[in-house]
């Protein structure tokens, strides 16, 4: 009885000290375990905030080409969607505006049926997620057949000197548009000081559409391939 009973508490002490802790070994291994996947999880936060920034930004662009078709239509009119094109990082509110700034502008009819001359501004400014970007490399006039998308000087705000050269999609008082199959292109990335296209993280900050020409949208689903489908 004595002898079990010694026997007992031999295995107790033995278990104690086999539960004792970790070695260090096991616990940089550990360690390096957690740090890997927290870097993992950190890499694919970033890359879901990328793709919700120019996910926002299209609806961004989509709602004022919207917005530019119904002023057209319901004024018997043209109106534009102009966006910022003006390279001077030297001033920090044109460095913002650059690529980012987008308005709907439109030509008020006086009392003779006539467009007056000057294009008059509807609502304010609106400004695409922080760090995306339009790209009028990839936003071609016809996304099949290419070309340069039209720009012209716009004034951006009340001040008269406030005028700036702006891509633009313009619609008539039909509500067509006067580039059908234009592309709207969009990126994510950091833009150094001087440049003027990002630096692109990867293929999955990039995203845009087709504008059709009834002032309809098709999203491009690959941008190099041009492989359309999507909402009429």
């Amino acid at each position: 009885m004595i002898k079990n009973s010694r026997s007992i508490r031999a295995r107790s002490l033995t278990l104690r000290t086999l539960r004792k802790g970790f070695s260090l070994v096991e616990l940089l291994a550990v360690m390096t375990i957690i740090a890997v996947l927290l870097s993992l999880a950190s890499v694919g936060i970033n890359q879901i905030g990328k793709g919700q920034g120019v996910t926002a930004g299209l609806a961004m662009g989509e709602g004022l080409l919207a917005q530019a078709r119904s002023l057209a239509v319901n004024n018997n009119t043209r109106a534009r969607l102009i966006i910022h094109s003006d390279l001077n990082d030297n001033d920090p509110t044109e460095r913002e505006r650059y690529r980012r700034m987008m308005m709907v502008v439109f030509k008020e009819i006086d009392e003779d049926g006539n467009e007056e001359e000057e294009w008059s501004r509807a609502g304010s400014p609106t400004f695409l997620p922080k760090s995306v970007y339009f790209s009028p490399e990839m936003s071609r006039a016809d996304m099949r057949a290419g070309g340069v998308l039209p720009t012209e000087q716009h004034q951006l705000t009340s001040d008269a000197s406030d005028t700036r050269q702006c891509y633009y999609y313009e619609f008539n008082g039909q509500g067509v548009i006067s580039t059908p199959g234009a592309g709207f292109v969009i990126s994510s990335g950091a833009r150094p000081t001087g440049a003027e296209e990002p630096i692109l993280g990867g293929s999955k900050d990039v995203g845009g559409f087709v504008v059709l020409k009834n002032g309809g949208t098709t999203l491009i689903r690959d941008i190099n391939r041009l492989d359309l489908g999507g909402s009429q």
